[in-house]
C-alpha cells in the first residue's frame, strides 16, 4: 500500500459515492451503520452526519468521549474548508505539520487535519456536508464513514475500500 495508491482510491471514492438526493432518513441510515459497526468491534466511537447548516445525526458508543465529538466536528470543518475528505487532505500534506498554515488566518479549534470525515456529495449540487467518525485510527475512521455512505447508496462497500493497512 502506498500513499499514491490510497490517494487515487480516495479520489475515486469521492467521485463515485454521490447521492441523487440527501435527507434526514439517509443521514440516520448512515449514522446507524457506523454506530452498529463500532458496537460490533467493541470500540468507543462517535459518528456525526452534518449538513453545513445543521447536524442531521449524532451518536456515540460506549467508551467514546467528548473529545471524540470535538474531533468529529473539527474534521467536518476541514471537509467544508477543503472540499475533500479529511484523510485525503492528510495524505496530500505528507510530512508537513498537522496544522493549517498561519497565513490562512483560521481558528485551529475549528479544523483538524486528521482522517475520518468524508464528504456528502449530491449530484448536480456538490458537497453539502460530511460524515465524520472519531475513535479509531484515522484510516479506519475514514473507512467507517466511506463504507456507511456506500451502503446507503446501495453499493458494495468493499468495492470502494482502501487496501488493508
Amino acid at each position: 500500500m502506498s500513499v499514491e495508491t490510497d490517494l487515487a482510491i480516495i479520489a475515486e471514492q469521492e467521485q463515485k459515492l454521490v447521492f441523487e438526493r440527501f435527507d434526514e432518513d439517509i443521514a440516520v441510515e448512515i449514522g446507524g451503520y457506523v454506530r452498529e459497526a463500532a458496537k460490533a468491534i467493541g470500540r468507543g466511537v462517535v459518528v456525526g452526519v452534518y449538513l453545513w447548516d445543521r447536524t442531521m445525526y449524532f451518536a456515540a458508543t460506549a467508551g467514546a468521549t467528548s473529545g471524540n465529538r470535538a474531533w468529529a466536528e473539527r474534521k467536518t470543518g476541514t471537509v467544508k474548508l477543503l472540499l475533500k475528505s479529511s484523510y485525503r487532505a492528510v495524505l496530500e500534506r505528507g510530512d508537513k505539520p498537522r496544522l493549517l498554515e498561519p497565513q490562512w488566518a483560521l481558528e485551529p479549534a475549528e479544523y483538524a487535519l486528521a482522517g475520518g470525515a468524508f464528504p456528502i456529495v449530491v449530484k448536480g449540487i456538490g458537497i453539502v456536508g460530511a460524515v465524520a467518525v472519531s475513535g479509531l485510527t484515522e484510516r479506519d475512521d475514514h473507512e467507517f464513514a466511506r463504507s456507511a455512505i456506500a451502503r446507503a447508496l446501495g453499493l458494495d462497500a468493499a468495492a470502494y475500500a482502501l487496501p488493508a493497512a
